[in-house]
C-alpha cells in the first residue's frame, strides 16, 4: 500500500513542480524582457492565461465544457440537476404544500419537512 502512496506522492510533487517552474520562468522572462511597470503587468497577465488554460484542460478532461457551463446560466430551460445542482425543497407535514416560505401559504402551518 504504500508503494501507491509513494507513487501518488512523486506525481503529486512532479505535477506542483511542473507548473511552479512554468509560473517562475513567466516571470524571468517577463522581467528581463520588459521595463517593471510593464513587467509586472505582463507577468500577471501572463499568470491570469496559464490559469485560464490550465482550468480550460482540467474541466475538458473531466468532460465539462466552459460553453456549457456558462451558457446554463443564461437559458431556463436546463435542468438544475444537470450539473449536480438540486435545490432543496420544503413540504408542508399538514397539507404537503411545496413552498419556500416560512408559513404555508395554503394552511397557515409551520411545520415544514425537507424532500429533494
Amino acid at each position: 500500500m504504500s508503494g501507491i502512496s509513494n507513487n501518488n506522492n512523486r506525481h503529486l510533487l512532479l505535477y506542483t513542480l511542473k507548473w511552479m517552474s512554468l509560473y517562475i520562468s513567466i516571470g524571468f522572462i517577463s522581467a528581463l524582457l520588459l521595463p517593471f511597470p510593464a513587467s509586472l503587468l505582463g507577468a500577471i497577465g501572463g499568470f491570469m492565461l496559464v490559469n485560464f488554460l490550465r482550468t480550460r484542460f482540467m474541466m475538458k478532461k473531466m468532460g465539462i465544457s466552459m460553453k456549457g457551463l456558462f451558457g446554463s446560466l443564461r437559458s431556463s430551460n436546463v435542468s438544475p440537476s444537470m450539473y449536480g445542482y438540486n435545490p432543496i425543497k420544503y413540504y408542508c407535514m399538514n397539507c404537503g404544500n411545496e413552498h419556500k416560505e416560512i408559513a404555508c401559504p395554503k394552511c397557515g402551518s409551520k411545520i415544514k419537512r425537507v424532500g429533494y
